[in-house]
């Protein structure tokens, strides 16, 4: 076979170098770049290893069949989780470009990088509240006796209990089965309730835990309509602040500073979670907790709901389509061999998970045979595990204190690094866009907290906890699917399988490998699966869309607003197409032709402007667009 030619080499001087192009060489120079490759790889872990790994990724596995789940999401980030995270590496370092600058590959689809830049923005909204919550508690576990555990005087009447007891049924009528004061009275049938040979309850008991969170630390109101909305919190407008100022302190430098903060913030949760770790598994009634998580039911696998609920996990662990990934691999060295880190992160990320469900199910198992329940009434998802059910557990670990502050602090960390990407995401699409800024990123970084902090506080008002779910739901959750599906088909589909994998090749000296297992994901599985992900949730869309409370919708005006909040993720990618579209020139064929072509500032970010050709025959093409996929048509290239 013969040796590539090299456009721009000694052997072809007469190709001609564009102003343009020295340009975009001087700007992405500019360009931070990772210290080493530890700070990179931490960084990655941070990111994908966050909140969620602790608190829903056990409860998911738990309520979907155990083992059956780990399964089901170990095959969906196989063939899309894994294929996924090598793809926004392999173009973010090939280029040296973020999210919106990668699109030079495919000026048509630049929206998506905008939509990602957006979504990140609103996460970072609503996802540094949580950590506010996490130093609230955090700040409380080191009282003398925890806030957590005492129910107060008002709570006695609406049944407080200081331990989680078994959930009380309405009243049968036998009196055999009802117990004094240990069933529940008919909320609609008096004259049943008088007739009953047992003194009946109008309370269910309600864990303490449960008690201080919805009632103390969020005040929940009962609706979101305007008159429920209240003030924010002044106890938690501190501990957001605190917070921001954390956050934005560790980002001020872009990654110079927040590289330094994850030797720390990436390793420390895992010390934790082994420490936890053993202390939960030495727990009398351990075994019972591991068996609710691992053991399979095998027909789980057989429903749809849980492959929805894997794919869903996984894909929002990962990071992927937020624009993280793409922010973080544009700052890696240029031969930085990403192939091996995609599957170390990945890997990590599964592993992670999975021994958080070990930690958190052995202590709850020990906690259920030490006040006589079954699991299953100490287990919770979401923002009940995290603050109400393992709060309660570790308080029977003695010194209470000391566990605590560990397990928030961890939590804490654990946001930390996510936080990091979030914003730098939104950060680094403005300064590819405008290079000039980049001179003023801590200016950037302080102004974009004390903005995103103001917005927040609608969060920790009475009905706060409605806006974050909105907020999540809509802003993120749901867009994100149909970012995703987009971004597959744009890259994979239109600027096509072989140029990126050239790409790779480029970069590393050979394509992934085996290569067609790596082609059949990323051309089938990645579009295909997400796209139909997507159109599962449409087709779901009210079963699936937030309520109030079990069966209480939110209020026609929050949903619109949701929507709302769709349409700003979404709208880029139509208005973005369109606009190149409009203002292209030729027929309908050769518009598209245009816009979906790579530009003359695609290219290698390794400080040269050439790259090998495959076909051996010298061409204008320097800005790395030449490759089997690609034809001549004079100084332009074409899609075959």
């Amino acid at each position: 076979m013969p040796e590539p030619a090299y456009a721009a080499s000694e052997s072809s001087p007469s190709v001609d170098i564009d102003v343009d192009a020295n340009v975009k060489v001087e700007e992405e120079i500019e360009r931070d770049q990772w210290t080493n490759k530890a700070e990179f790889m931490l960084s990655c872990i941070g990111m994908s290893v966050g909140l969620g790994n602790i608190w829903r990724f056990p409860y998911l596995a738990y309520k979907n069949g155990g083992a059956a789940f780990v399964i089901a999401y170990i095959i969906l980030q196989v063939f899309i989780g894994k294929p996924m995270y090598m793809m926004e590496l392999v173009v973010s370092q090939y280029s040296g470009q973020g999210p919106t600058g990668i699109w030079a590959m495919n000026p048509s689809a630049k929206g998506i990088g905008w939509s990602m830049a957006i979504i990140s923005l609103i996460v970072s909204i609503y996802y540094i509240v949580i950590m506010a919550y996490t130093l609230y508690y955090l700040f409380g576990s080191m009282q003398k006796i925890l806030p957590w555990t005492k129910c107060t005087d008002e709570w006695l009447d609406i049944g407080c209990v200081e331990k989680t007891t078994p959930k009380l049924e309405t009243c049968t009528g036998n009196a055999t089965l009802d117990m004094v004061g240990k069933c529940l009275c008919s909320p609609t049938n008096y004259t049943f309730n008088e007739g009953l040979s047992v003194n009946c309850t109008n309370t269910s008991n309600t864990a303490v835990s449960e008690l201080y969170f919805y009632k103390t630390v969020l005040q929940l109101a009962p609706n979101m309509y305007p008159d429920d909305i209240g003030a924010p919190k002044w106890q938690l407008a501190l501990c957001l602040l605190l917070a921001w100022i954390i956050v934005c302190a560790c980002i001020l430098k872009g990654i110079k500073s927040s590289g330094k903060v994850v030797y720390f913030s990436a390793t420390f949760p895992y010390v934790i979670l082994i420490i936890l770790l053993i202390r939960g598994s030495l727990l009398d009634g351990a075994i019972d907790g591991v068996k609710f998580f691992i053991v399979p039911e095998w027909s789980q696998l057989l429903k749809l709901e849980v492959w929805a609920a894997a794919a869903g996990q996984m894909f929002f662990s990962l990071g992927v389509s937020f624009g993280g990934i793409m922010t973080f691999g544009s700052y890696t060295n240029f031969k930085n061999n990403i192939y091996t880190d995609a599957l170390v992160i990945s890997t990590m990320d599964l592993i992670t998970s999975i021994i958080s469900g070990f930690v958190i199910f052995t202590t709850f198992g020990g906690m259920a045979k030490q006040i006589g329940v079954s699991v299953q009434d100490v287990a919770k998802g979401g923002y009940g595990l995290a603050f109400v059910a393992y709060p309660e557990a570790l308080s029977n670990l003695p010194p209470m204190q000391l566990w605590s502050i560990l397990f928030f602090f961890m939590l804490f960390t654990l946001g930390l690094d996510s936080q990091f990407v979030f914003l730098e995401t939104t950060l680094t699409c403005i300064q590819d866009e405008y290079p000039k800024l980049r001179k003023y990123k801590p200016q950037l970084s302080i102004c974009f907290a004390i903005a995103l902090y103001f917005i927040a506080l609608s969060c920790i008002t009475p009905a706060g906890d409605y806006v974050v779910t909105l907020m999540d739901f809509y802003g993120a959750d749901f867009s994100v699917l149909f970012v995703s599906t987009c971004e597959s088909i744009s890259i994979m589909w239109v600027y096509g399988v072989e140029r990126v994998m050239q790409d790779c090749k480029y970069m590393l000296g050979y394509e992934p490998r085996p290569k067609y297992f790596w082609g059949f994901c990323w051309f089938v599985c990645s579009p295909l699966l997400v796209g139909a992900l997507f159109i599962y949730k449409m087709i779901k869309f009210k079963e699936l869309a937030p309520e109030i409370s079990k069966g209480v919708p939110f209020p026609d005006f929050a949903q619109g607003i949701g929507l709302g909040l769709t349409a700003l993720v979404l709208i880029p990618i139509p208005v973005v197409f369109l606009y190149k579209f409009l203002t292209a020139k030729g027929n309908l064929l050769e518009r598209l032709r245009s816009i979906t072509t790579p530009d003359k500032t695609w290219g290698p970010n390794d400080g040269s402007m050439k790259r090998p050709l495959t076909n051996g025959v010298d061409m204008v093409a320097v800005y790395g667009i030449d490759n089997p996929a690609v034809v001549s048509n004079g100084e332009d290239y074409t899609r075959m």
